[in-house]
């Protein structure tokens, strides 16, 4: 049995201007279905007396285009590694 994949929560946040209005935000990265995918989830809710309204926007972009971005633009961590005569 296949489970769904909610991914990691980057951020939840409620906010409550007044007793009768609510704000609902959450930021989720997960991986697609198959794995070749990275998606960001902007995911908004908000209650008030006269409407319930919400949205979501998502954000994708490929796994191997993001590595080849990261090695092409990352800084670089190299640990020295040192080195001793054999025997």
């Amino acid at each position: 049995m296949a489970s769904e994949n909610r991914g990691l929560i980057l951020q939840q946040r409620l906010i409550r201007h007044d007793p009768a209005n609510l704000h609902c935000r959450e930021i989720t990265l997960r991986l697609s279905a198959d794995c070749r995918q990275l998606v960001l989830s902007r995911y908004t809710e908000h209650y008030g007396p006269a409407l319930v309204r919400w949205i979501e926007r998502s954000h994708t972009v490929s796994v191997t285009d993001l590595f080849r971005w990261l090695v092409a633009n990352g800084e670089a961590d190299v640990m020295k590694i040192g080195t001793q005569p054999l025997p």
